[in-house]
C-alpha cells in the first residue's frame, strides 16, 4: 500500500520572481531618485514649482506596485531564499512606503 508520506515533495528551485523583483526595485529606485533630482534647490516667490513629467510619475507608481506583487509572488511560490530575494523585497517595501508617504505629505501640504 502506497501512502502519501512515501512521496517526496519537489522543492521549487526557480528564482524568476525574486530576480524580477530585484530588477523592478532597482528601476523604481532610479526613477524615484530622478524625480527627486528634478526638484530645484531654490524657488523664487514669483515662480511656481515645476511639475515633473506625468509619465515618469505614473511609471514609478506602477513599477512600485509591480515590485510589491513580484515580491509577494516570490514568497507565495516558496522560491529559495537568496540575497537578491531579500534585497528586492526590502527595497520594494521601502520604496512603497516612501512613495505612499510622499503622496500623503503632498496631499496634506
Amino acid at each position: 500500500m502506497e501512502e502519501i508520506l512515501d512521496k517526496i515533495e519537489r522543492q521549487n528551485t526557480q528564482k524568476r520572481f525574486s530576480k524580477l523583483s530585484m530588477i523592478v526595485s532597482l528601476i523604481t529606485m532610479g526613477l524615484f531618485f530622478y524625480l527627486l533630482s528634478t526638484i530645484p534647490t531654490t524657488i523664487k516667490a514669483g515662480e511656481g514649482i515645476p511639475e515633473p513629467s506625468a509619465i515618469i510619475v505614473v511609471a514609478t507608481q506602477i513599477l512600485c506596485v509591480i515590485g510589491i506583487i513580484l515580491t509577494a509572488l516570490s514568497f507565495v511560490k516558496k522560491e529559495p531564499s537568496t540575497w537578491f530575494k531579500w534585497v528586492g523585497a526590502i527595497l520594494n517595501i521601502l520604496l512603497f512606503l516612501i512613495i505612499v508617504g510622499s503622496a500623503i505629505v503632498a496631499r496634506i501640504v
